[in-house]
């Protein structure tokens, strides 16, 4: 219920209430404006500006919130089989010529990088690593970038030719655009792998590959299946020529 982006805006003492709230939820929504302030040691207004720049008009629509959240993550509803066969009924548009066509131009780039960094967070960070281990076995070196803060060289000549592949379903994942931007700075041709076409990492990427499926969630928790992007990742292993 706090975007990482957001957070991203807070200064000293609104961190501090976002903080204070992060590990005292439950008490938090029983407080009045005044208590918290009390507890997080900081002035109403600063709790204020915190609710405004999460996107809340005041204190009781921030607790509100928080009561909801709290909820939906103590009683997830559970799974069902049509969880799972709804979205991959949409599962056909990666085998359609034009997913093909971008798939080759993706290859092609690969087959000529000495290296690959395929980077990707939480969930897309399991998938960069096997992803990197799955290509680096056709001979094609590939390594996981999972750390957001990782520098880059600033000779970017070391980097000539070097392709990076982006993991992002919602494609707004700020710290997986943060790698790429600065990926592209260093001269790295950036494809890009999201649900969504109309992204901030899709409209930054060279190279885009889409595979259109719809997000689920159960208690704040996001459950959409990463089959498409285990195909996608095998599919380009088994197109890449092997080293001679």
């Amino acid at each position: 219920m706090f975007p990482y982006a957001k957070l991203r805006t807070l200064n000293g003492l609104e961190s501090s209430v976002y903080t204070y709230i992060n590990q005292h939820q439950a008490e938090v929504e029983t407080m009045t404006i005044r208590e918290l302030a009390e507890k997080a040691h900081v002035s109403t207004t600063t709790i204020l500006r915190f609710a405004n720049k999460m996107g809340y008009e005041g204190y009781s629509e921030l607790k509100y919130a928080l009561k909801r959240n709290r909820a939906a993550l103590s009683e997830p509803t559970p799974l069902s089989d049509q969880d799972l066969s709804a979205p991959l009924a949409e599962f056909e548009t990666v085998t359609t010529p034009e997913f093909s066509k971008l798939v080759d131009q993706a290859v092609a780039k690969l087959e000529q990088a000495p290296l690959v960094l395929l980077c990707g967070i939480g969930t897309g960070a399991a998938l960069a690593e096997y992803g990197a281990r799955f290509w680096s076995n056709t001979g094609t070196f590939s390594l996981a970038l999972t750390d957001p803060d990782y520098p880059f060289p600033e000779q970017t000549a070391v980097l000539q030719n070097t392709v990076m592949v982006a993991l992002s379903v919602s494609g707004e994942s700020q710290p997986v655009i943060d790698m790429a931007t600065r990926a592209q700075q260093a001269g790295v041709y950036v494809i890009a792998l999201t649900d969504h076409a109309d992204s901030t990492l899709a409209h930054l990427a060279d190279l885009v590959i889409t595979y259109y499926l719809p997000e689920l969630t159960r208690g704040g928790l996001n459950l959409t299946t990463q089959i498409p992007i285990i195909y996608l990742l095998e599919l380009v292993a088994h197109r890449l020529k092997q080293p001679r």
